[in-house]
């Protein structure tokens, strides 16, 4: 765990300090400080270290911290800030604050800058990195390399180089590891290949995430449809993709908006209590529910017994046939445009077999706990046999809900992570009480 910096230091110490200290220790340190630390800090920090811990930082402390760097070594900072970075940063700021920002940026990163934030930020082009290199296919291995070593700057992307024609088409690539293992005389035609995975600027996010997962590549680049060299998706990008994608399911699955870890307790309470009250009117929904079989529950307590055993095994199996499928759909494990048959077959199945067997176990169980332990005057045997119906049909109909709910929804464009939370809950909860109660009910009454 990092330990507190002694600011008592003297220039020189501090610098020694904070040499081995990681980028991201210090963007975690960051915000705790005072701000006349704060100033200290980055004013002795190199600015690749700078440069690093400010991408950890969140929006606020960037903005505040930016501020707080002399014109030349904001000027710096951006400059040494990867295009993606850059674009995330002014991206996520308010409107009227960006022309703080962007009146330090040279006019080709401004470009590139403007570029980015034309795109959709459900399309690959928008987290691109525009910093990369192409070579033209006729010149030699030692043409290239020269160029490479004179012109690429700090933040250029050269483990995979992008071979162009005359037109500036990109006809092929080439691994900087295998420009270095060439042989000097040789064309970047003779060695480049010609076979290369690529996007256009319009395909989805989604589709980056395939192309480099499924053909395991570090970096794709993105085509104009004149095939001409616009950016390149990393490996990185497209993890980071994945890792917020994750988080904003969780958020939907549990019915949360937008978490931030630096809100107030308040804020993060008026942010839940809206959903909260939802499922508290879907409760009172089951209460009147069982309003209805009040008479049923005066003759039979021994219902109530069982009652969360119900309601449970019921949301267990749901929830399980539930992930099972939004895991597929955010897979694409089948066709969207057909509907997966096999997948359905398959969980129905599952479905069928684990709601059987369990069936049959909460029906023992019943039975063996009213014989040691009687309630009422109706039968251990009648109740389980209630049991064991009931916990069949509701575990299997919440089975077929939770293959069949996000389907629908995918298949009408909406998120199927949305079939998730206290709401689907509370819907197999209802479904499974008229079941058991209903049943309890025609047996008895």
């Amino acid at each position: 765990m990092l330990k507190k910096i002694n600011f008592k230091h003297t220039d020189d110490q501090l610098k020694k300090v904070l040499k081995p200290i990681f980028a991201y220790d210090l963007a975690v340190m960051y915000p705790n400080l005072d701000i006349e630390e704060q100033k200290r800090l980055i004013h002795l920090m190199g600015l690749e270290k700078l440069s690093d811990m400010f991408v950890e930082l969140d929006i606020e402390d960037q903005y505040q911290l930016f501020h707080l760097l002399e014109v030349p070594r904001k000027k710096s900072l951006l400059k040494s800030l990867e295009s993606d970075d850059l674009k995330e940063f002014v991206e996520d700021l308010e409107p009227e604050k960006r022309p703080d920002i962007t009146q330090y940026l040279p006019r080709i990163k401004a470009k590139s800058l403007e570029l980015l934030l034309a795109y959709d930020e459900d399309l690959a082009a928008s987290i691109m990195t525009t910093d990369v290199i192409s070579l033209d296919h006729e010149l030699s291995i030692k043409e290239a390399t020269l160029k490479i070593v004179t012109t690429s700057k700090e933040n250029d992307y050269i483990d995979t180089l992008f071979i162009t024609d005359d037109d500036k088409h990109v006809i092929g690539s080439i691994d900087l590891k295998q420009l270095i293992m060439a042989r000097p005389g040789q064309t970047l035609a003779s060695i480049m290949r010609e076979d290369f995975h690529f996007v256009y600027e319009d395909a989805t996010i989604e589709e980056a995430i395939e192309t480099v997962m499924d053909y395991d590549k570090n970096a794709i680049p993105v085509l104009d449809h004149d095939d001409h060299l616009l950016g390149i998706v990393t490996a990185d990008d497209i993890f980071d993709e994945i890792i917020e994608e994750a988080e904003e399911d969780y958020q939907k699955m549990a019915l949360l908006s937008d978490y931030e870890a630096d809100s107030t307790a308040l804020e993060r309470s008026k942010q839940r209590l809206p959903w909260l009250l939802i499922a508290v009117v879907l409760n009172l929904l089951i209460a009147s529910f069982l309003s209805i079989f009040e008479a049923t529950l005066a003759e039979v307590t021994a219902l109530v017994l069982f009652q969360p055993l119900i309601l449970g095994m019921a949301g267990n199996i749901g929830t399980q046939s539930l992930a099972v499928t939004i895991l597929g759909l955010h897979l694409d494990a089948f066709d969207r445009d057909k509907l997966p048959k096999i997948h359905i077959i398959k969980e129905t199945l599952i479905g069928l077999f684990n709601s059987l067997i369990l069936a049959i176990s909460c029906a023992l169980f019943a039975y063996v706990f009213l014989m040691l332990i009687p309630t009422g005057r109706q039968s251990a045997q009648s109740i389980a046999w209630i049991v064991l119906v009931a916990v069949f049909s509701s575990m299997f109909i919440s089975a077929l809900m939770g293959v069949y709910v996000p389907i629908i929804l995918d298949r009408y464009k909406q998120d199927p992570s949305a079939a998730s939370g206290p709401i689907m809950t509370t819907i197999n909860d209802v479904v499974a009480l008229v079941i058991y109660f209903g049943i309890a009910t025609l047996v008895f009454l």
